[in-house]
């Protein structure tokens, strides 16, 4: 007997799916086909495509919450940096798709978007708490943090690193300035 169909279990594949072929390339027909019924099944568990992003956004948020966390467990400062990029860095790569749903976030009234965004928000602060920074300062350190991880991933994921410098070493370059810039953070 087949394990019985689920949002949770429908929104897994599509986040599975989006991996293999890209977010922008999932549709309703092509989950459809991936969990082996007839399209329109899927929409007795989501409502559009659009819902179907945000489940893949916040099942996203909370896997790579859980990875940071154990990634970055015991660490501080710059260790903790190092460890939160690296893991951010190498989850994007294993989860394209995944990652590229995490990229919009959630609307006000998506209280499980919401949630689970805060929750990695929590994680990323948690990691950061050795620089000190509460308040707007932190929320402004964790968008710099974001965007520079952002713009490196996806420039490497887009194949824009065909240099013969090593992107590691521009990596850990780029990560080590983070640190410095919040070591000297100044409200």
């Amino acid at each position: 007997m087949a394990e019985r169909l689920t949002r949770d279990r429908v929104v897994r594949r599509a986040a599975e799916l989006a991996d293999e072929i890209g977010l922008d390339a999932v549709t309703i027909t092509k989950l459809g086909r991936a969990l082996g019924i007839a399209p329109p099944g899927v929409y007795r568990h989501v409502a559009d495509l659009a819902a179907l992003h945000r489940g893949i956004g916040t099942l996203a948020a909370d896997e790579l919450a859980a990875s940071l966390s154990q990634a970055c467990a015991g660490l501080s400062g710059a260790d903790a940096l190092a460890a939160l990029a690296a893991t951010l860095r190498r989850w994007a790569v294993e989860h394209p798709g995944r990652y590229a749903a995490l990229q919009v976030a959630p609307e006000p009234d998506d209280a499980e978007g919401q949630a689970a965004a805060g929750r990695l928000l929590a994680v990323i602060g948690s990691a950061l708490r050795a620089y000190r920074l509460a308040g707007d300062d932190q929320t402004d350190a964790i968008r710099l943090i974001r965007s520079a991880l952002h713009g490196f991933v996806s420039l490497e994921l887009g194949g824009g690193f065909r240099q013969p410098r090593d992107p590691d070493a521009t990596f850990d370059r780029m990560v080590g300035s983070l640190d410095t810039m919040l070591r000297s953070w100044t409200p």
